[in-house]
C-alpha cells in the first residue's frame, strides 16, 4: 500500500524492478492516510506492507504505523521500490581508523562539551555491509575489524550516505 506524494512514479518502478508487482503481488495506490486505514479495516487478514511518500511542505493524512517513510525528494522512485522490495535488508557499518574524541584538560567532558576535541585520524572511512534482519554481522566483514554497528538503515538506501558500498554485499544483493 503506497500512499502520499508520487505514489504512481514508485508503483511503476515497482513494477520495472520485478513482475510479480504487476501480476502476483498487489500494489495499491492511496492519496492519504485514512484511506489506507479504511483498506486495511477492511481486509484484516492481510499483511499489508504500507509505505508513507512524503514530500517536506506537503500534507498529506497519516497512517496508522506505516512500515516505511520515503522522502522523494530525496528518493527517486526507482531507489524508493529497491527499498520497497527488501524491506529486512539492513546495513551493518564497519569503522575503520575510528574518529576519536577525547579532553583537552584530561577531566571528564564538560556539560556543554567545551573541553572536547575531535580527531579524524588519517585512513578514516566507513563500510556498509548488507544482513537480513535478525541476522548476525556479514561474514565479509573482517573478524579483525576495530569497530561494527548494526543499525536499522535500510541496505537500498545506503548509497546515500557518505560511505563505501562493501563489493561483496552489493553483488549478492542487487545494484540500485
Amino acid at each position: 500500500m503506497l500512499y502520499g506524494c508520487e505514489v504512481d512514479a514508485a508503483a511503476e518502478a515497482l513494477h520495472k524492478l520485478d513482475p510479480r508487482y504487476a501480476s502476483q503481488v498487489p500494489v495499491r495506490r492511496y492519496r492519504d492516510g485514512a484511506e489506507v486505514d479504511a483498506a486495511r479495516d477492511a481486509a484484516p487478514d492481510i499483511a499489508w506492507l504500507v509505505v508513507e511518500l512524503y514530500r517536506p511542505g506537503v500534507t498529506v493524512g497519516p497512517a496508522r504505523e506505516p512500515f516505511l517513510a520515503l522522502n522523494v525528494a530525496l528518493v527517486a522512485p526507482a531507489l524508493a521500490a529497491r527499498a520497497i522490495d527488501q524491506p529486512d535488508l539492513i546495513t551493518w557499518y564497519e569503522i575503520i581508523n575510528p574518529v576519536q574524541t577525547s579532553t583537552v584538560d584530561g577531566r571528564p567532558p564538560a556539560h556543554d562539551y567545551s573541553n572536547l576535541t575531535i580527531t579524524v585520524p588519517e585512513g578514516h572511512r566507513t563500510i556498509a555491509h548488507a544482513a537480513r534482519t535478525g541476522e548476525p554481522a556479514p561474514a565479509c566483514i573482517p573478524h579483525d575489524a576495530e569497530r561494527v554497528l548494526p543499525s536499522h538503515d535500510l541496505w537500498a538506501l545506503a548509497s546515500l550516505r557518505r560511505v563505501e558500498l562493501c563489493s561483496t554485499c552489493a553483488l549478492h544483493h542487487g545494484p540500485w
